[in-house]
C-alpha cells in the first residue's frame, strides 16, 4: 500500500505563499505610513536646516540657525508655556470625566443603550458649531456665563478677552465629556471578570472600596493608554485656540501648534515652522517614553 506525498517543490511553494501573503496585505499600509508619516518627518527636519525658499527649494543650508533663533524668541517660549498650561488644564478638567461617565453607565440596568447614544451624539457636532455655542455662552454682554456669575453676586467677566481666563474658557467645553472614550472605558469595565466582584462581595468589599481596589486597577491599562493619547492631543492643540481666540489676547492662548501655523501662514517662514515642529515631536516623544516607562500595569 503506497501513500501519496506532496512534491518538495510544491510544498516549498506553499510555504513561501503562506509566508508572503500576510506581508502583501499589510504592505500598502506600511508604504503609506512611511510616506505620509516618516518621510514627511525626515523632510521637515531637512527643511528646518535651511532658509527655505519656496521659489528655489530648499534654499540656503544654514544648519541649526533656525533652532537657535527659536530658542531666543520670546513668542516661542510663551507658546510653550501656554501649551503646558493647556495640557495641565485638559488633564485636570476633562480627562477623568469619561471614566466617571462610564462607571455610572456600568451601573445602569435599563436604558443603557439610550444613554450611550446620548453620549455619542455630541461627537457628531462639528467643532465650529461648538465654538459658536460656547462663544454665545461666554459673551461678555449677553452670555449665560455672566448671567450666572452676576446671579450669585459676582462681577461680569470678559472671558475670552481676559488673558487669565481665556485658556480655561477654551478647555472648559470638554467638561461635558462623552464620545468614544466613554464606550472604551465602559467596555473595559464590563470586561472585568464577574468572579472577582463576587469574591469581593463575600469579603465585604463594597462601594468605593470595590471601585478603588478592583475596577480601576483592572482597567488601568486603558487609563494609561488614554492618558498618553490625551497628553499627545493636548500638546498639539490647534483648532480650539485658533477658532475661539486666534491665539489672543496678546498671544495668551497661542499654543505651540498655533505658533507653528502662524510661522507658516502669516510669516511664510517654513524653516522655522519645520524646526518648531521637530522640537514639538521630540518633546512629545520624550514625554510619551516617560509615561510608558512609568506604566506598570502590564508588568508583573
Amino acid at each position: 500500500m503506497s501513500t501519496k506525498t506532496k512534491p518538495p517543490a510544491k510544498l516549498g511553494g506553499l510555504r513561501f505563499k503562506n509566508a508572503v501573503t500576510p506581508w502583501l496585505f499589510i504592505l500598502p499600509g506600511l508604504v503609506f505610513t512611511f510616506i505620509f508619516r516618516y518621510y514627511t518627518t525626515f523632510q521637515a527636519f531637512w527643511i528646518s536646516l535651511h532658509d527655505y525658499d519656496v521659489a528655489e527649494p530648499p534654499g540656503d543650508f544654514i544648519g541649526f540657525e533656525n533652532y537657535i533663533a527659536l530658542f531666543k524668541n520670546a513668542d516661542f517660549w510663551s507658546a510653550w508655556k501656554n501649551t503646558l498650561i493647556f495640557t495641565v488644564l485638559s488633564l485636570l478638567i476633562t480627562f477623568f470625566i469619561p471614566i466617571i461617565q462610564a462607571l455610572f453607565l456600568n451601573e445602569v440596568r435599563r436604558g443603557r443603550g439610550m444613554f450611550t447614544t446620548l453620549y455619542l451624539i455630541p461627537t457628531m457636532i462639528p467643532l465650529s458649531i461648538n465654538v459658536i455655542i460656547w462663544k454665545w455662552i461666554f459673551n461678555p454682554n449677553y452670555g449665560l456665563a455672566n448671567a450666572i456669575v452676576t446671579f450669585f453676586g459676582g462681577e461680569p467677566q470678559t472671558w475670552y478677552s481676559d488673558p487669565t481666563l481665556t485658556k480655561l474658557c477654551i478647555i472648559l467645553p470638554g467638561i461635558l465629556g462623552g464620545g468614544f472614550s466613554v464606550l472604551m472605558y465602559l467596555s473595559a469595565i464590563m470586561g472585568v471578570d464577574r468572579d472577582i466582584y463576587e469574591a469581593a462581595d463575600i469579603d465585604g468589599c463594597y462601594g468605593f472600596k470595590r471601585l478603588w481596589y478592583i475596577t480601576l486597577p483592572n482597567i488601568r491599562f486603558l487609563i494609561m493608554i488614554q492618558m498618553i493619547l490625551a497628553v499627545i492631543g493636548a500638546m498639539q492643540i490647534l483648532d480650539q485656540p485658533l477658532q475661539y481666540t486666534t491665539g489672543g489676547p496678546n498671544g495668551a492662548s497661542t499654543s505651540i501648534a498655533l505658533h507653528i501655523n502662524n510661522l507658516m501662514v502669516e510669516n511664510v517662514n517654513y524653516g522655522k515652522a519645520a524646526a518648531s515642529g521637530v522640537i514639538l515631536l521630540v518633546v512629545i516623544a520624550i514625554i510619551t517614553a516617560v509615561e510608558m516607562k512609568l506604566d506598570k500595569s502590564e508588568k508583573k
